[in-house]
């Protein structure tokens, strides 16, 4: 794995900030205001803890996940099982996950230029093949985190700019609760964030990153990296269910980008539509380019 000029942290991050995470953030915000914010830190909370045990394996241990799996279980049965299980889990893991990462990218291209759904399905898969498999994806990469950070910053804006009611938000989350038929949308929160592969690709960047380092050095400077990058990304995913409540409250149906794009009106107004068509492009293709890599590294 090349070194990257971010931290390993930032790749995990982008990973989940994909366009699962907006929409079904979106949805939480839409549908149910603010009543499943507990939902989006419970989420985060829980990849802190597993990011950074996966961190200090990496710095200190100086092993990948997959590693440190076959050196734990001695007995080939029990290796040979758990390698197995792993790998399963992370191949039909990985495939919902780029499911979902090129039909955001391609609901952001069809509110952009139109076509069918489906054909831009197709177009995104090829492209994002093509570019990991020569390499060039490392040409588009600062882009497209570039315009993902652009549209992070977008929904913390809109979010501050809007106000939300901050004793509304702080009683949905000191009295967590699901309510009637939010079941799925609470997973998907948990689903979008907790993302298994990352924990394998997290371990064995930190120790590419830091394999030079002193032991102490590499697991503050990890620990310090993983701590931002994955409580930024908890940031945005709260940003955007915070911009999606006016809508809950208006009694808006989301049913598709047009609606949920409605959030960034107060901030962009007749821009928001294509801003966030093409925020949920950019999303969708960086993890589409993430989710193979984390894989196949694991």
């Amino acid at each position: 794995m090349s070194r990257s000029r971010y931290g390993p942290g930032f790749l995990v991050a982008a990973a989940f900030i994909g366009p699962g995470t907006v929409t079904t953030a979106s949805l939480a915000g839409a549908g149910y205001g603010y009543a499943l914010a507990w939902a989006v830190l419970a989420a985060v909370a829980g990849t802190l803890i597993l990011q950074e045990m996966a961190s200090r394996l990496g710095a200190v241990g100086r092993m990948g996940l997959g590693e440190a799996m076959r050196k734990s279980f001695r007995q080939p049965l029990l290796r040979n099982a758990a390698i197995v299980l792993a790998l399963v889990a992370i191949t039909f893991g990985n495939a919902a996950y780029q499911a979902g990462n090129l039909t955001g990218a391609s609901l952001g291209l069809e509110a952009l230029a139109g076509g069918t759904r489906n054909s831009w399905v197709l177009t995104c898969a090829v492209v994002a093949a093509v570019l990991l498999g020569t390499g060039a994806y490392r040409i588009v990469e600062a882009a497209l985190i570039g315009l993902v950070g652009v549209m992070s910053l977008v929904f913390v804006a809109t979010a501050i700019q809007l106000g939300p009611n901050l004793q509304e938000l702080l009683q949905a989350i000191a009295r967590p609760g699901v309510p009637a038929d939010a079941g799925l949308i609470v997973l998907g929160l948990v689903g979008t964030t907790v993302v298994p592969y990352n924990l394998f690709l997290h371990s064995a960047a930190v120790r590419e990153k830091w394999r030079d380092s002193n032991v102490n050095v590499a697991l503050v400077e990890s620990r310090r990296d993983t701590i931002v990058a994955v409580s930024l990304g908890g940031l945005i995913t709260l940003a955007v269910l915070l911009t999606a409540v006016p809508l809950y409250l208006a009694g808006v149906e989301v049913e598709g980008v047009g609606e949920m794009a409605r959030q960034l009106q107060p901030l962009l107004g007749k821009q928001a539509r294509w801003m966030f068509a093409l925020g949920l492009f950019a999303a969708g293709l960086t993890s589409a380019i993430t989710a193979p890599l984390a894989a196949a590294w694991a």
